[in-house]
């Protein structure tokens, strides 16, 4: 599918907010982007997943060589991290996506970011900037369940 070049700028800044927080936060695309694509740009749940998992590897490539070279990178531990995340993501995971009706997934998607907004809530300052990101998070995850 060949984009206009509106679209194509768009997206370019979308991927920019999304490398920015990236970088910044340590989060995966798929807390920004999934719910672009499926609120703003008009795709399936299944298919922003998948974009976002394409977009997620050069992204996380470029940052962690990024934190790398400030020495924030303990491969002893992200070893077996991977080592159990790979077959784990795509036998289960990315497969259950697959399978799942796109209602029922985007509902568990949405539900997912409201747990983990609300996880962070408790312990963030009210006076601090951190409480920002789990505000946003309850309301994208709020705004996916009930206008879906």
């Amino acid at each position: 599918m060949k984009l206009s070049a509106t679209l194509f700028g768009l997206y370019m800044l979308m991927g920019a907010a999304v490398g920015s927080f990236s970088g910044l936060f340590g989060v995966g695309g798929g807390i920004l982007m999934v719910p672009f694509l499926v609120l703003f740009a008009g795709q399936g749940q299944q298919m922003a997943q998948g974009i976002s998992l394409a977009v997620m590897v050069p992204t996380a490539l470029s940052n962690v060589l990024r934190y790398a070279k400030g020495g924030n990178v303990n491969l002893w531990i992200a070893l077996p991290l991977a080592i159990g995340s790979i077959p784990a993501g795509y036998f289960f995971g990315a497969d259950l996506a697959q399978r799942l009706p796109q209602a029922t997934l985007k509902t568990l998607f949405a539900l997912f970011m409201v747990a983990v907004a609300a996880g962070i809530m408790p312990s963030a300052s009210f006076r601090s900037m951190s409480l920002l990101p789990g505000t946003a998070l309850v309301a994208i995850g709020l705004r996916m369940i009930l206008f879906r």
